[in-house]
């Protein structure tokens, strides 16, 4: 990318640049970018996992939590209970 940086600013100071010049330099351009855009796609779709994974691990833990609440009620209503029947035997 650099030569080509350098080859189009030596043709544009020395006047306009020639067509194959002009091409040359866009598809240097592309490639360069090209690259870029590759590796940031690769990268998108790692994250993209990774929240998924996320939100999964969070969804299970909402549901294991439903869970203990659910528990924790059942079993203070037991314990209630008996309070009441140790407070009043008859």
């Amino acid at each position: 990318m650099r030569s080509a940086q350098r080859a189009i600013e030596a043709a544009t100071a020395a006047g306009a640049p020639d067509p194959a010049a002009a091409r040359a330099y866009l598809a240097a351009v592309r490639r360069y970018f090209a690259g870029f855009e590759r590796e940031a796609r690769a990268h998108l779709r790692d994250v993209d996992k990774r929240l998924e994974h996320a939100n999964q691990v969070v969804f299970n833990l909402t549901a294991e939590r439903g869970v203990a609440v659910k528990r924790i009620d059942a079993t203070g209503g037991v314990l209630a209970a008996l309070d009441l029947m140790e407070k009043d035997p008859a």
